[in-house]
């Protein structure tokens, strides 16, 4: 048996270490949209593990498969990664995931956002807090595991993925079902997406990405008469849409969702495009919505209301509508007392005096885990800032970094059964 001060004078040991693999693996540019080097973010994840002796695969993704999910992209290779630990002694598999696309960094930058600067105890570098920061730290969590000699008996898994950030159905979503993550290969699972180290997320909001598009008839606009005016019809629906969002407020959840304001159902027209001249009644109108829902709904019950307001929309107007849908993902939670739960729970109570659950408002690769794969023992938790996520400057502080690769090591080593 170790204890678990010898764990965390491991990871502080590592700390130059941890923050030269961050630097590294942030220099790596892989923004999605569109999917950019995704193969060499996972070379230089396989040779990470292949030096940590893991057995690496590489998993491509077929360009069937991502010309099903995004038809646009298929000129970008689909890349991700396994490596599992195996021990002679029986035990359960403990499985790490994250994923290493990144938003795109946009402009207004005090920092290249490809070239990692470290100042002030942070590491800055867009993919810091979101999430390659929670992918370290579960490696390196592990090297500090077999650093104090500890026997890791079963099997460790990390697997790194892509396309979280347009839905994850190439990533994360496409090793569940090719099988690489279920009930038969995976106890506990710790998708390491950031949430910082206070605390672990037990699920996410669902949501439904779409657009409808109205159509009427060009007509000049002296002889607007002529023509069917596309905008005045999209007007209609979204007065409805107006309306549905009152009822969809009246939904709410007693699950922790952080923020607080975040605990109900919801809906936001986000994009609106329309029109070729001032001169000229438009044809068709798009615009571009985003359903949020809380995890007592579903996301065909969603579409189903969303025609049901499109089918009112034409008898009032007498325009056509189409419906487009871009990306769903259904809602997803698992129980606060969870084994993985409580054991990370107990850990983080090292270094904080209180910390509660959560659940995120947003959506992330959790469900695939949860509702496709059927394994409840699955938890978010990893360093990174939620704050953080998608803005200018991204960073991470490098003490939120050790104290989650420490809570990482002890609660593996817990779920193994080598503390004391």
């Amino acid at each position: 048996m170790v204890d678990k001060r010898e764990i965390y004078d491991a990871v502080d040991a590592r700390e130059d270490a941890i923050v030269a693999f961050l630097e590294e693996f942030l220099a790596i540019e892989t923004e999605n949209p569109p999917g950019r080097n995704y193969r060499e973010g996972a070379q230089f994840l396989a040779d990470a593990m292949a030096e940590r002796d893991y057995a690496v695969e590489t998993v491509e993704v077929p360009e069937a498969v991502v010309a099903e999910h995004y038809p646009d992209r298929t000129d970008h290779e689909r890349v991700n990664v396994l490596g599992r630990k195996t021990s002679d002694t029986e035990g359960p598999d403990v499985h790490f995931t994250g994923h290493f696309d990144v938003v795109p960094a946009g402009e207004d930058w005090s920092y290249d956002p490809y070239d990692p600067t470290v100042e002030d105890g942070r590491v800055y570098g867009r993919g810091s807090s979101d999430m390659k920061s929670g992918i370290a730290a579960s490696l390196f969590a592990i090297d500090a595991l077999e650093a104090v000699g500890i026997d890791l008996r079963g099997s460790v898994t990390q697997s790194m993925t892509i396309d979280e950030e347009t839905g994850g159905f190439t990533g994360l979503g496409y090793l569940v079902d090719e099988g690489y993550v279920s009930r038969e290969n995976t106890d506990y699972c710790v998708y390491t997406e950031c949430f910082d180290s206070s605390r672990i997320c037990l699920g996410h909001r669902g949501v439904l990405k779409f657009s409808v598009t109205a159509h009427g008839e060009k007509a000049h606009g002296c002889m607007a008469h002529d023509g069917a005016n596309a905008v005045m019809a999209m007007n209609d629906f979204l007065t409805r849409i107006d309306e549905y969002e009152d009822e969809l407020h009246a939904r709410t959840t007693d699950l922790p969702v952080t923020p607080p304001e975040s605990r109900r159902a919801d809906i936001s027209a986000t994009m609106i495009d329309a029109g070729y001249s001032e001169n000229v009644v438009p044809d068709r109108c798009t615009a571009t919505f985003y359903r949020v829902l809380v995890p007592d709904e579903t996301v065909e019950s969603a579409r189903e209301e969303i025609r049901g307001l499109i089918d009112d929309a034409e008898v009032a107007t007498g325009h056509a509508f189409a419906y487009d849908e871009i990306m769903f993902a259904e809602p997803a939670s698992v129980p606060a007392d969870c084994t993985v739960g409580a054991t990370y729970t107990e850990n983080i109570l090292d270094f904080y005096d209180e910390t509660e659950p959560v659940v995120s408002p947003g959506s992330d690769d959790q469900r695939f885990v949860v509702n496709d794969a059927g394994i409840e023992e699955c938890i978010v938790y990893g360093p990174g800032l939620l704050e953080q996520a998608h803005v200018v400057d991204e960073h991470v502080p490098i003490d939120e970094v050790l104290t989650a690769t420490k809570v990482m090591a002890a609660s593996t080593a817990d779920l193994l059964g080598a503390t004391e």
